[in-house]
């Protein structure tokens, strides 16, 4: 994703000012940022585990797993484990890059979030 230049500070003393960078609206809601922070950060997780683990209702995970899906972020599988369905779901490589550019948007606009920033 190609980033313009900061720009000059309006008020003259130098610094320059960094535009605010577009947080990705895929991930930037509070469900699906947490989704993708825990896949992320633990790998494949069953729908189960990943709905406690969040504290979300079947139906709001349902949606916005459906909603990270269609956006190529994860991926949904489901299987059978002896005679259980079980659903699996886990990040794809197209969510591992949205996930790493919105931390660094995120990192771009809010002071102190990158390192040596203070």
């Amino acid at each position: 994703m190609r980033r313009d230049p900061p720009s000059p500070s309006p008020d003259g003393d130098g610094t320059p000012t960094v535009p605010p960078a577009p947080l990705a609206p895929l991930i930037h809601g509070r469900a699906r940022l947490l989704v993708m922070s825990h896949l992320t950060r633990c790998g494949a997780t069953a729908f189960t585990e990943l709905r406690s683990r969040l504290g979300l209702t079947d139906g709001t995970l349902s949606v916005h797993l459906a909603t990270l899906e269609q956006g190529g972020a994860v991926e949904i599988v489901k299987e059978f484990v002896g005679k259980k369905p079980r659903t699996v779901v886990r990040v794809t490589p197209r969510g591992r890059e949205l996930f790493a550019g919105y931390v660094e948007d995120l990192k771009r606009i809010v002071p102190g979030l990158a390192p040596g920033d203070d």
